[in-house]
């Protein structure tokens, strides 16, 4: 006879008190004026026959917010705020009440498809496309109360046969993910334009996404951040220059597997292996860093299916381990060794350079990624 599993005994427990705990958070908000259901669109992709949708459903007030991409490209940079408004919509990104088992129609080319959002409020659907065009597909989404929204989709061009993924944190911009209290000033004291971009990086991913013979590559963000980041992510991919791509986070809090949130391995190699998945034609150039398990993920993925793998780049973090910088390089040289080239670097134009070598960009970009970089 075996004993309780007491790991899933207090999962469970934990969830039952979130649900309690959000109950009263809500009936809490209705009386503060949060009544009205808001649907928060995310970036979804796809091919010409199939797509994914996603999206979140909260509570919010009845004002609606411009678009994140629209406010952004309008050229005017966000007007400065003071510390404590920075702090106050930091916080408030984390204070959602999401509204669970509510329905949400999705309004597609070939017809309207009906789903319901899950228990913390998401919709992540696989929809069936008639042969739409590549590019950017406007998706409606309308749900209770006559919340509506508009989701983009990234339809990859069937001609591409070059995919880039990319993690954020200290890959794309300064987090200072592995030092907690670094990350904490960063997530919660520091406003979107004030963030601080990892020099080349934009210059090196538009670089990376153009194609000399083909159509534009596309482009996947993959974070262990969580989707409240979501449209402040979005919205610093798109001050900062780089290309426009799907954002693929995570939920943090009591889920049926963890009482916290999915491990980096467990997040980034599940998301990898589903866009192989759901892109057949595309071979991907994956890029991270040394301060999370990124160079442990990516050499899987090589392993794995190193044909559908075109390089690996790891930026090694500010301050590395010397042990950690050692064990870094000797995978890079064993993934090397079987095929996939694989390197640990230390900035953009590194990776430009390799980049070039092996035909994955035009080798005049490579000046444009050094000026940004600062060398020559």
């Amino acid at each position: 006879m075996t004993g309780p599993d007491w790991g899933k005994l207090i999962i469970a427990g934990a969830l039952r008190v979130e649900d309690a705990a959000e109950s009263v958070i809500a009936a809490f908000a209705r009386l503060r004026g949060r009544r009205h259901p808001v649907i928060v669109p995310f970036i979804g992709h796809g091919t010409t026959r199939r797509a994914r949708v996603g999206a979140r459903l909260v509570l919010g007030r009845d004002t609606a917010a411009p678009s994140v991409l629209t406010t952004a490209a309008g050229g005017d940079a966000p007007s400065p705020r003071s510390r404590r408004a920075v702090l106050r919509a930091s916080v408030a990104r984390f204070l959602t009440i999401e509204v669970p088992q509510a329905e949400v129609t999705i309004h597609l080319p070939g017809g309207d498809v009906v789903v319901h959002t899950d228990r913390d409020g998401y919709v992540d659907h696989e929809v069936e496309l008639p042969d739409v065009a590549p590019g950017w597909l406007e998706v409606g989404l309308t749900g209770p109360a006559g919340s509506s929204a508009t989701a983009r989709v990234l339809v990859a061009d069937p001609e591409a046969h070059i995919g880039l993924v990319s993690d954020v944190d200290d890959t794309i911009v300064h987090t200072g993910l592995t030092r907690g209290l670094e990350f904490l000033r960063v997530t919660l004291l520091t406003d979107v334009q004030d963030r601080t971009p990892l020099p080349g990086a934009a210059a090196l991913y538009r670089a990376l996404v153009r194609s000399a013979d083909g159509p534009e590559r596309p482009v996947f963000y993959v974070s262990t951040s969580p989707w409240n980041l979501h449209e402040m992510l979005l919205q610093f991919v798109a001050l900062r220059g780089f290309p426009i791509g799907p954002l693929l986070l995570t939920d943090w809090g009591p889920s049926h597997t963890g009482l916290f949130r999915i491990g980096a391995q467990a997040h980034k190699l599940g998301l990898v292996r589903r866009l192989l998945d759901e892109h057949p034609h595309l071979r991907l150039v994956l890029i991270g860093d040394s301060g999370q398990e990124d160079p442990e993920i990516y050499a899987s993925i090589a392993r794995e299916v190193p044909e559908r793998v075109a390089a690996v780049y790891i930026r090694r973090t500010t301050g590395i381990d010397p042990v950690r910088a050692g064990q870094v390089d000797a995978l890079a040289a064993e993934i090397t060794a079987a095929g996939v080239p694989m390197l640990a670097v230390d900035d953009s134009a590194q990776i430009a350079v390799h980049a070039a070598s092996i035909g994955l960009l035009d080798a005049a970009a490579v000046d444009a990624v050094r000026a940004e970089v600062g060398t020559s």
